[in-house]
């Protein structure tokens, strides 16, 4: 049911409930504006005042009150699309942005004290992550091309300022410029591509895509069906649509009840090609191969605090956006766009599986890791089925979770002498763990079992049901393949366990203690983890819930 209630607020018709589709997006602007005005009266002529614990600990409030508004929403089930049919609030739009505030509530929480010590001590640093985190919510409500686009860019430009934010590093600035340069063809791959998907349909919409464009030589549409949908819809998309009668692209053989429209003429050669080139643009942005190798210098060169935000809290949006833009906006180009996918998501698994084996660093090891990764989370997107798709967003989900617990205990491996002629940490820095801090080894040893898929933890779970829905799909070499190459990736986890519990040295590293307040949040993931490993139902439930429904509802 369309929700069209009206908030007059003393002027009639002023505010429809339809225009506030983007609670949590409007809160987190102007929470923007309000910490940059407050910040900026609070320091002006005070040199040196820190505030980062405090502006941190707000924005931890900050996104879990955008979490809540997200949750709160009585539209969340209405499939509305606003602004022009460019935002569409649906459950997958609103399940993805609960899932990337708590994420980043959490991260806001865990970095609060870890500033200081990477010496990030610019109160805009935080922001910066804020308005990340704000392309990222838009990216996961657009509905064309245009929002899209600028989605990604503002999320983009500010990890590219993360991760060069250490200003006196050299590492740093070398990651940050590679990031910048790479994320600038990704870009152009994805503005080509828009543009020749653009030329070929007229529109940017996903729902004129999937309107026009049919690989049908003829559809039939009722008459008064489509007289309706001529009368109801926005002026941009009537205009289109007599370009297109008076190109003749259209043939209307009127009969009594029925309307023959054929879409032959349109150009499917340069359609393809505009997707291919918008796939190729994503899948730099999620890092995977052959697109991977900037991830393995940026990971391991930027600050371990943005290195975090990368690796767990950019990936579910653009995992949502090619769901919209594939089985939403190119339904009928399937078997195109399943050829790139599996055999891109294939290779990432094999190269993260077999890249990781010889590296030393721990960062490199886990740019590996989360490449091998969102290659099981593309070959279950590839399945084109609605099992597919609630094992992949389950699988990611965990991934998020599972890599959060590591690149947490990352941080708080803080050595008591510092060197400063060591930038990176090593996997012998690891060694002898368990001797310094045994619940921490034991919390990283569960953690890396899971991320290895060691039964009986959640990470085997969520592996065990990527290759059941690849068997399912008939991808049968394809699921071989997978598995042969997750036992090989296999090898560098249970060395990172080797290295906390059977390192053969006699002195290990000295850390300096932990806080309760970050062993508590440390105790509520690992717990988290476990209870997952218990029951997994819920989250299973809720995916099945949101792509069962718009899988077999002809979104």
């Amino acid at each position: 049911m369309l929700v069209t209630k009206n908030l007059t607020l003393g002027l009639p018709e002023l505010i429809t409930l339809k225009s506030f589709s983007l609670f949590s997006e409007y809160f987190l602007c102007i929470s923007i504006i309000y910490v940059l005005i407050v910040i900026v009266l609070i320091t002006y002529n005070v040199y040196g005042l820190m505030l980062q614990k405090a502006v941190s600990e707000c924005l931890f409030l900050t996104s879990v009150m955008a979490s809540y508004l997200v949750f709160n929403d009585d539209l969340a089930s209405s499939n509305l699309t606003t602004f022009n049919n460019s935002i569409m609030s649906d459950n997958l739009s609103y399940f993805s942005k609960i899932v990337i505030c708590l994420f980043s509530a959490i991260y806001f929480l865990i970095i609060s004290t870890f500033l200081k010590s990477q010496k990030l001590t610019s109160f805009e640093y935080l922001l910066i992550v804020l308005f990340s985190v704000l392309g990222l919510l838009l990216m996961c409500s657009s509905n064309d091309l245009l929002i899209a686009y600028l989605a990604i860019e503002l999320s983009s430009l500010a990890l590219y300022i993360l991760a060069s934010f250490k200003k006196t590093s050299n590492y740093s600035l070398d990651s940050g410029i590679k990031y910048f340069i790479t994320g600038a063809v990704s870009s152009s791959f994805f503005l080509l591509g828009c543009a020749f998907i653009y030329g070929s349909i007229g529109s940017i919409n996903f729902t004129d895509f999937s309107f026009f464009v049919s690989r049908e030589p003829t559809v039939r549409y009722d008459f008064f069906d489509l007289l309706f949908y001529l009368l109801n819809t926005s002026l941009n998309h009537f205009v289109i649509f007599r370009e297109l009668l008076y190109k003749e692209f259209i043939i209307f053989h009127v009969y009594t009840a029925n309307v023959s429209v054929g879409l032959d003429v349109l150009n499917y050669t340069l359609i393809e090609v505009g997707l291919m080139f918008i796939l190729f643009g994503l899948f730099i942005k999620l890092a995977l191969a052959p697109f991977h190798l900037w991830s393995l210098d940026v990971y391991e060169g930027s600050p371990t605090s943005s290195t975090v935000f990368f690796a767990v809290l950019t990936k579910l949006s653009i995992f949502v956006l090619l769901i919209r833009l594939c089985y939403r906006a190119f339904p009928d180009f399937s078997d195109y766009w399943q050829f790139c996918c599996v055999w891109v998501s294939m290779f990432s698994v094999f190269v993260g599986s077999f890249g990781g084996l010889t590296q030393r660093k721990l960062k490199t090891l886990l740019a590996y890791s989360s490449t091998s990764h969102m290659g099981y989370v593309l070959l279950a997107f590839s399945t084109i089925n609605a099992h597919g798709l609630q094992m992949a967003s389950f699988y990611i989900v965990i991934y998020m979770l599972a890599s959060l617990c590591s690149w947490y205990i990352v941080l708080l491996l803080e050595l008591k002498r510092k060197i400063e002629t060591k930038y990176t940490k090593e996997l012998s820095d690891f060694s002898n763990l368990k001797k310094s801090n045994p619940a921490l080894a034991f919390s990283f040893a569960v953690t890396m079992f899971s991320m290895a898929g060691i039964p009986p933890l959640i990470g085997f779970f969520t592996k065990m049901t990527i290759f059941l829905s690849l068997i399912k799909a008939n991808f049968f070499f394809v699921s071989l393949m997978v598995i042969l190459c997750s036992v090989v990736s296999t090898f560098y986890y249970i060395r990172i366990i080797k290295v906390l519990y059977f390192e053969n040295t006699l002195v290990g590293k000295l850390y300096n203690p932990i806080k309760t307040n970050k062993t508590v949040i440390l105790s509520v993931l690992i717990l988290l983890t476990i209870f997952l490993l218990l029951n997994p139902t819920l989250f299973y439930l809720i995916n099945s819930k949101i792509f069962s429904a718009m899988f077999y509802s002809g979104w």
